[in-house]
This record gives C-alpha cells, structure tokens and sequence, in this order.
C-alpha cells in the first residue's frame, strides 16, 4: 500500500469526522440545527424540533459515511476512491442542500395551529429516507464492484510480439523486454512478494499492482497469493511480473503459450 494512498484515505476520514461531528450535534441540539454558515433557525419556525435535528443528523450521517466509505476504497483502488470522493462531494453537496429543504420544508411551523404533529411519533422526511437508501446502495454497489474485479483472475492475451494484460492494471510487455520466462513451484506468499506500494489487496487473496521487497525489488503482480505455480516473467528493464490463477492447470497452459510464442 503506497503512502498516497493512506494520505488520501486519512484525508477522507478525517473529513469524515467533521461531517460525523455535525450529525452528532444534531442529534444532540435542543434548539433548531441550522444548515449555512452563520445563519440561524428559530424555535418558532420549527413545529417538531426533536424530529426536525434528528433528520439533521441522518442527513449528515449518510454523508460522512459515503466520505468513510471512500477512503476505504482508495486504500484498494485510488481511482475508486476518488471517483467516489468527486461524486459525494459535487452531485452530494447539491444532493445536501435539496435533502435540507425537504427536511425545512417538513417541520416548518405553519400558521393553520390546529393541525399539529403527532410528538410521540415523529417521522423522516420520506424522501430523505429514499435518498439515504439509494446512496447506501450506491455505496455497496462500488464496493461489489471493487471486490468482484479485485479478485477476479487477470484476462491475459499473447500476441506474436507482446503479452496483454487486462485487470485492475492494464499492461503490455513486448517480447523485446523480456529477459526470461520460468515457472515457479510456489506461491507469491511463499516467494515472499514483498509490501504492496500502489494497487489491490483485497480479503480474497488476490493481488494486483506495484510492490516491494527487500530480495525481489520492485515488481508487478497479477496473482492469488496462495495459489501456485506462479509465472515469472523477468525484464530488462525492472519490475519484473508475476502471474498466477486460482487454477493450476490454467497457469501452467499460460506459461506453454508465452513458451512458445516468446521463443
């Protein structure tokens, strides 16, 4: 895992502190939570203030969660990461402003006194609940996303000059870069891969991306660390490249094919 990625992860947390920070407040106001800086709201323009801040505060939880959330991924995939970052904070902020106006809009105390709300039974603005959901859903569907591809064997296709390879990282090498193909009778854990500096290192086992070791030096993986044999391609120029599959068979018929294409 590259230092860039943790910084942009800490910067997400971070931030999403603040926002946790100011649903806890609201949460926690007796008197009416206001929403721009330096403005203020009444007690008399809100009928119900216990359930006008605890709108508030679901407001702001979803969306220090949906930041939360993107510092997770960027931990995996910086582009996803960020992509997810870009769309809470410029779709989400609009999102932010139309969800407060609903909420305003719910609670706010209108001159016909005789229709009260019933206090004991305070309700969310519906379409706050509905806007809560589909970002939730947002929220697990990148998640689904980063995992299936994640660990998803790499697409690898070998040409007459060159290998291509289709994953997270996509990546050709010309058979003038390289300077040896083996097939080793381990796997990358137990070749010792070394720390990841940039890509994916998911709870499945499968590695893809930049890393480091003290023995290898810099290398590319496209593997399932546990899974063996494991293809070593060695190149003149550094990083060499590592490629496995969850199957076996299916390594060794990659390693024939580069074999004979490469020779």
């Amino acid at each position: 895992m590259s230092s860039e990625n943790i910084f942009f992860a800490v910067i997400c947390w971070v931030t999403s502190l603040i926002f946790g920070a100011i649903a806890f407040c609201a949460f926690k106001r007796k008197d009416p939570m206001h929403f721009w800086s330096g403005t203020t709201v009444s007690p008399e323009e809100i009928e119900d203030i216990p359930a006008y801040n605890r709108a508030n505060g679901l407001m702001w939880t979803v969306y220090s969660l949906c930041i939360l959330v993107a510092g997770i991924l960027s931990l995996y995939s910086m582009k996803i990461g960020t992509i997810l970052l870009v769309t809470v904070c410029l779709p989400g902020s609009v999102f932010l402003v139309l969800a407060y106006k609903l909420i305003y809009k719910k609670y706010k105390r209108t001159s016909d006194t005789t229709k009260k709300r019933d206090l004991s039974r305070p309700k969310t603005p519906k379409g706050l609940v509905i806007a809560s959901i589909i970002i939730t859903v947002i929220i697990f569907i990148a998640m689904g996303f980063l995992f299936y591809y994640g660990e998803k064997d790499p697409e690898v296709s070998v040409y007459d000059d060159r290998i291509e390879i289709k994953a997270m990282y996509e990546l050709n090498i010309d058979f003038s870069e390289i300077a040896d193909i083996s097939l080793i009778d381990k796997s990358v854990s137990d070749i010792g891969i070394g720390r990841r500096t940039n890509g994916y290192g998911g709870i499945g086992g499968a590695l893809k991306g930049y890393f480091k070791s003290d023995t290898l030096g810099e290398s590319i993986v496209f593997v399932q660390s546990k899974a063996s044999p494991t293809i070593k391609i060695e190149r003149i120029h550094p990083r060499d490249l590592y490629i496995n599959f969850r199957d076996s068979d299916s390594t060794k018929n990659l390693y024939n094919e580069l074999i004979a294409k490469y020779h």
